[in-house]
This record gives C-alpha cells, structure tokens and sequence, in this order.
C-alpha cells in the first residue's frame, strides 16, 4: 500500500508524498476500525495487484518500475483486470482513491496528515471557527498568518464557546420505560417535522409520545470533523440511516447496488438532519403546487413529458402561505428583500448573510446578463435570535452540527416547548417497526423496540409517521394486514409510486487572476437565482418541464477539494493531479437545484432479498430510480447558462460536473402522494392515509413535485396547516 500510494499522491519538489504524510498510517488505524469491513476487500484487490504485476513484470507490484506501477494502476482504474474475485461492493480502485484522500487531508488525530502536511502541501489552514468580513471579500489568499489548525488546536475555544443547559423535563433513560398507557398521538421520529410539530399538539392538550431512534445531541457533541461527520465521508451521525441503507437500480430489469447519495445522507436524533443541513430555507413557487394544470394551460398537453404522473398539489399556495410566514419568525430566518420571484411576507427576521467574493462576482456577472441575484434565506443566526448567538461564518458548517446554536434545529426551541407543556413523553433511542391496527383496519399504536433492545406496544389513538421519507415507505409496506396485504396507504397500488430524487450538477471554472477563499464561510453564505424557477421561465420553449435553482455558495474543505470534480485532461491521481489539487483557491463553481418530475418508472418498494444491519433485520428499500430525457435536457441548458456566468465572471477554462449525482440525496419526496382521489394518492389533503382511520404521514413523501428549491420551508408549512387541521379533528371527537 505505500508504493500504491506514492505513485498515486507522489513526493516532489513542492511538497511531499502520500509516504511521508502518513496515509498508510491512516488506513492502518482505519482497516482496525471504522473500514473493518474492508478488508476482505484489500486482501483480494491487493493480491489482484500482485499477480497482475507478477504476469507481465515477473515480481510483485513493490518490485516493479514507477513507469511500470502507473501502467498498473492505470489498468486497475479503467478495470482491465484478470477475473479476480474482490469481495467489496465498490471497484477497488475507488475504494484505494478514497481512503487516499482521506488519509492526505482527515485530521492528524485519524493518523495520517501527519504535523498536517496534507493541508500544508494544497495550502489550507484547517480548521477555523470564525472568519472576518473582511477575509470573507479580500482578494488576497487568506491564510491565517501561515498558521494551520487541527482538532486538538481549537479544542479550548470550543469548550469556551459552548453553551448548553440540561433541557428540563427531559430524560435520556426514559426510552427504556414502560409504553405509556394512554397517548393521544405517537409521533414515529422526533426529527425535523416531528420536532416541529410536537409544541403543537402538546399545547393543544394532547398527550403525545415520540419515539425516535436517535439521541438527543448536545452541543458539545458537535466537532468540526470533516472525516467523521459529513456525509461524503463517515456521516457517523446517522448510524441507522447507514443501517439500513436503501437498494438501488436504474430499471427493473438491473441488478441491485447500494444507495449512491447526490448530497446527503440523513442524520438520526432529536431535531432530525437539519442539525447538520445547509439551512437554505425557500418557498416553492406558488405554480409549482399546481405545475401539471400550469404546464397544460402554457404548453399544452405534450409538455408533459411520456411516462411522467406529474399531478397538482389538493393544497394551495394561498392555504400555506400564513404558515410560511409564521415559520421564518419561529426560524428566525436571514434574507434579504431582493428576490423579485420568490416575495415573502414582510422582513425576514434577521438580515442576509455577509457578502463573499464569488457571491460579490456572480451577482456581478448575474445582473450584467439581465438576472436578479439574491442571499439565499437560511435557518441561521446572522445577529443573535432566539437566545443563541450570531453565527461565526466558520467553514465547518454544512455536514455538521452547529457547537453554537447558531444553525436552528427543532431540538433548540421547539421540542424544550414541547416538554414543559407536560404532554409530550419523548423516548430516544426507540426504533418502530410496525404499525398495528385494528380488526376494522384503524391505526391503533405502534410496536417498537426500546433502547434496552426489547419489543415493545405503544398504543395511541392516533399514529404520525415523522421519519424520511424512506422510513415512511418501509414501515407502511412492512405493516400490512389482513385488510391491507400489501402494506397501508396501498390499496391502489399506489405506495411507493411517483418518487423524485434530487440531482445537483454543477459547472467548475478556473479563474487563473482570482482567489476566493471558499475556505473563510459557510455554504449558507450564499447566492442564488430564481430567474429560471418563476412561472415566467418559458422552459417549453427549450423543450424541457421544469426549472432549476442557479448559486454560488461558500465552503472549501480540504478532503471536498480533494473530491471537486476534475477538468477532463486532469488525471485522477499521480502528479497532475496533485498539482491541480494546489490550484483549489482559482475554482468558481455555479451549483444547480434542478426540479425533477415523477415518472411511472420511477418508485420503492421492499428489496426481496436485503435486509439492513441494525441488528433487527428489516427489509431494507429498494430504490428504482434513472434520470429521465425531460431532465437530460433542463440539466443540458442549465449548464450552459451556468458557463454562461461563469464566463461573465472571467473564467479562462469551465468544465461541467456530472447530471446524475445519486439515486438518493436529502431532497428524496414522494412515495406517499397527497392527493384527493385514493386511485392515485396515498394520503389525502389533510396527510391522512386514505385506507387506514388514524393513521397520517407528515413527511415529504406526501410532495405531488419536486421544485428546483430546498424542500425544508414547504415541508413545515404543509406539516403546520396539517397538524392544525388535526387539532381540529380531535378536539372535535371526529374520528381520523
């Protein structure tokens, strides 16, 4: 494995080689930990290597000449190998090019980026809690006075920073008590809309149990560790959602693999994975709601692409827009008023983000091609609110909990609400896995196991999936019954159906004159255009349905950098792409958010034959999921707008990242449409299940479509107007 990695990361005149920095000494701590798993994997790739060696140099891989290792490598990364048994999912070459990266630039505490010479060699300074205006907008390379900080460095000041009270009333043994004997309602996953809607129903005088798989995470808890937390690494804040990790397939008639994510991968806890989100908060537009009767009345009947089930929302815009309002104060949600597409009502609480130099350049080059540039609106302290201070633009944010308060979750306000009402039972640590019903079919409470690991009944009027989407889907298949053999919500066949995955390609340029500094803020400092999301993009006249979301955004981390996409004439690996490594400080990037349409070909159901590795054994998802030719085109012309700007904004060189990013990603909705005819909708308006009396789905798996925007801010208005609705319902004695 060293001359592996040497000849892939080599030593030179500028700095040294994957040897000296200590990945092997990483993968050595790794294999004996976290990647146990991957051994069988190095074994048999690394005596495939050898033998490859031995057949055409007659001497193991270590004997062979550099020239002759590369002619190696080469080999082993296009795949042209003997048949060789390799007992790990992904090639082996990905496998060695990842932990790679991860041993030149995790933190020196993981063992290799030995005295940090990873981040010395590519010249970034580690780890920073805070960065100045004036740092966010220099042209100069900020870097910190050539000091560079790891974990250990910045230990104190985190221990200084933190401040976070015992939330009184809350027990984390509780998860192991006894079933309540009464619950009005139980909440299946206390996350981002279980949290939300909890204070809700609590203050209504609802006796409300929450079951929730995860912790409750303490501020201190949260590190700046880019290996550990993010979801392009280790994402070890949700061990159960990497559990049970969905099956996936491009059509019916492939093979199934593992999950591939776009973006993220969700956390499990109180306050649910926007804890470690990169809080964009945006409405969808208000004709999204209604996209399949916009598209009819724009374009006719032929916009709607062949195979496509895009359907109107039974929820207006109008209906949710109160609860949009009232959701930015609870939030406390900074923007600004520049957004001619998207208005809200009144200010924003609390004011946009700084400005940052790409943003200062897009903007620029934006308006200079007639667009209208804006701050993203994000779920973040720009001046202090809600007894959490202003947030300190530290680059370590999207991917991680906040160690502040400064990024809002439910579990810092909502939920302490919740528990001093004295009517909401929270457990953590308890993972449901059916719901039960009655002879009649109603929903009748929830079997779970606690957090001693022992099967357990809740029993409640009322049941509310508040999981992701992929939960919801699992447990309403895995709980039918006699009156639903195939799973609640599905008696026409439509659980599962008319799922939408969000992709997020971009377009890479290569500023030779400019430094931005990407390193010195957070993604959610950040600009973006609503130009071509509005109801005014003739997107018919470019053969496409759809819109999508244009920004530039902040945050550069040093093993993200490593994994940017490459220009085409870089290598993956060897010398030219360690020397394209060193030029991160020159790369502008426009990310897209493109819509994505539901197909007939698109949809979940239950892997026959995978079941997860929580130790329980659950079927796990199955996810049969392909980009369709609509949004092969909007993908196709929002790229080039994106060069188009890029250009403006004095790029020398752009290349474009790829289309399909992953099957899954955090913006996974549908599953479990909200409709008002049961032939073609699981859930009715109100998010009850159609086929089952008690039982309701609060969770983006109810979205009829996927806007081209964050889906968080629509979720909690639709979960808002919902919830009241079932106050209403409930106070009133009429049965659910």
């Amino acid at each position: 494995m060293a001359a592996v990695f040497e000849r892939m990361f080599p030593a030179d005149a500028n700095g040294p080689g994957a040897g000296d920095i200590g990945v092997v000494n990483y993968l050595d701590r790794a294999l004996a930990g976290a990647y146990a798993d991957c051994i069988p994997a190095y074994r048999g790739g690394l005596a495939m290597l050898d033998h490859m060696s031995r057949v055409r140099h007659q001497c193991e891989f270590v004997g062979a000449s550099s020239t002759e290792q590369d002619d190696l490598l080469r080999d082993l990364e296009k795949g042209s190998v003997p048949d060789w048994e390799v007992p790990e999912q992904r090639p082996f070459f990905s496998l060695l090019r990842a932990h790679l990266q991860e041993g030149l630039f995790s933190d020196p505490g993981y063992g290799g980026n030995r005295d940090k010479m990873g981040w010395r060699v590519i010249g970034h300074p580690g780890v920073w809690l805070e960065n100045s205006a004036e740092e966010n907008l220099t042209s100069e390379r900020v870097t910190k006075g050539g000091r560079i900080q790891s974990l250990a460095d910045v230990a104190d000041a985190l221990s200084r920073q933190r401040s976070d009270p015992v939330v009184p009333g809350f027990d984390p043994q509780r998860g192991a008590a006894p079933p309540a004997a009464h619950a009005d309602v139980v909440l299946i996953g206390v996350g981002g809309v279980g949290g939300f809607i909890a204070p809700l129903l609590a203050n209504a005088g609802l006796n409300v149990v929450g079951l929730e798989a995860g912790p409750w995470w303490r501020l201190d808890e949260f590190q700046p560790d880019e290996l550990r937390a993010v979801y392009y690494c280790r994402a070890e804040m949700g061990p159960k959602f990497k559990s049970e990790t969905p099956t996936w397939r491009r059509n019916a008639a492939e093979p199934t693999q593992e999950l591939t994510f776009s973006l993220g991968r969700m956390m499990n806890g109180v306050g649910g994975s926007v804890i470690h989100y990169g809080a964009w908060l945006r409405r969808f537009p208000a004709h999204n709601l209604r996209l399949r009767s916009h598209a009819l009345e724009c374009w006719g009947a032929n916009a709607i692409p062949e195979g496509s089930t895009v359907a109107d929302w039974p929820v207006t815009y109008d209906q949710l827009r109160p609860f949009f309002a009232e959701i930015e104060h609870i939030v406390g949600i900074g923007g600004d008023d520049q957004n001619a597409f998207l208005p809200h009502d009144g200010a924003y609480p609390l004011p946009s983000t700084r400005p940052f130099r790409m943003g200062e350049m897009f903007i620029n080059a934006a308006r200079g091609m007639g667009l209208h540039p804006h701050a993203a609106p994000v779920g973040m302290t720009t001046r202090p609110y809600n007894g959490y201070p202003a947030m300190s633009y530290s680059a370590w944010n999207n991917g991680f909990g906040s160690w502040t308060g400064d990024k809002w979750n439910p579990g810092l306000t909502r939920l302490r609400e919740a528990i001093a009402s004295g009517n909401f039972d929270l457990r953590t640590g308890c993972r449901a896995t059916r719901i039960v019903t009655d002879i009649e079919g109603r929903a009748r409470g929830v079997e779970y196991v606690d957090a001693l690991g022992r099967p357990r009944f809740q029993a409640a009027a009322t049941v509310i999936l508040a999981a992701y989407t992929f939960e919801n889907v699992r447990l309403l298949f895995l709980s039918g019954d006699a009156r639903h053999p195939d799973g609640l919500g599905n008696s026409t066949g439509q659980l599962g159906k008319h799922f939408m995955s969000k992709m997020f390609p971009h377009v890479d340029g290569y500023f030779p004159d400019t430094v931005f500094n990407r390193h010195t803020g957070p993604a959610a400092q950040a600009v973006v255009l609503d130009d071509f999301l509005d109801a005014s993009f003739d997107c018919g006249a470019h053969g496409f349905l759809g819109g999508s979301t244009l920004g530039a955004e902040n945050q550069f981390l040093p093993i993200q950098i490593s994994r940017e996409t490459l220009p085409p004439d870089v290598p993956r690996w060897g010398q030219g792409y360690k020397d394209h490594l060193r030029d991160w400080q020159h790369w502008g990037v426009v990310r897209m958010q493109p819509e994505a349409l539901s197909y007939e070909c698109n949809f979940l159901d239950i892997d026959p034959a995978q079941r997860d590795r929580s130790g329980i054994g659950m079927p796990v998802v199955r996810v049969t999921y392909d980009l369709q030719s609509n949004e092969q085109r909007l993908a196709d012309f929002m790229e080039g707008k994106s060069e188009e700007i890029l250009r403006a904004m004095g790029a020398t060189k752009t290349w474009r990242g790829p289309r399909f990013t992953g099957a899954g990603s955090s913006h996974d909705v549908g599953g479990c449409r909200m409709g008002d005819d049961p032939a073609g909708s699981v859930v009715d308006r109100t998010l009850r299940v159609h086929d089952t009396p008690g039982l309701y789905v609060f969770s983006g798996a109810v979205f009829p479509t996927c806007a081209g925007v964050n889906p968080t801010l629509t979720l909690w208005a639709l979960s808002l107007w919902a919830a009241r609705g079932l106050i209403d319902t409930m106070r009133s004695g009429v049965a659910g």
